[in-house]
């Protein structure tokens, strides 16, 4: 038999208020457990910035004399960075190996990769930053319609690995 409006609004709230009550419960015992719950913040002292130290460049690629590429690796909380920073001017027409890590410098267990401003070209005003586990550094997505002419890596920051 059919309900009347009247029954299946009260059916309605009735479910609901049903619903509300079972997701209100976890809600209340999850709040409850984080109000005494220790913050997970990072001890003091816990950031450690290693010495910037230059890439080792490829020929063809030149360095910018005010801002020579350099990169370093930054621990934040147990948490490895690497960063980088320069300006490089080339003339790459496809995916180039532009250098390597410097000697000594720890090499990642695989491939770490992030995205560097370059010359605005057709619009495209971006492209790939890669570092290989054997330590070679590739800029990605030039092409011989659209050269890379220059890369800025001080946008370069990505976690190590």
């Amino acid at each position: 038999m059919p309900q009347s409006p009247v029954s299946r609004k009260s059916a309605s709230h009735n479910r609901r208020s049903v619903l509300g009550a079972a997701l209100a419960l976890p809600a209340a015992l999850t709040a409850g457990g984080l109000a005494t719950a220790t913050p997970a913040a990072a001890e003091p002292g816990t950031v450690d910035a290693g010495a910037w130290t230059p890439l080792v460049l490829e020929p063809g690629i030149t360095p910018n004399p005010a801002a020579v590429p350099e990169v370093r690796l930054v621990t934040l909380a147990g948490t490895v960075f690497l960063q980088a920073r320069g300006l490089v001017t080339c003339n790459l027409t496809a995916d180039t190996r532009i250098g390597r890590l410097p000697d000594g410098f720890a090499l990642p267990t695989g491939y770490v990769r992030a995205t560097a401003p370059r010359n605005n070209s057709q619009g495209v005003n971006a492209c790939r930053f890669e570092i290989n586990p054997s330590g070679s550094v590739t800029i990605f997505g030039a092409n011989t319609g659209n050269p890379v002419t220059w890369v800025q890596f001080d946008s370069v920051q990505t976690i190590w690995r």
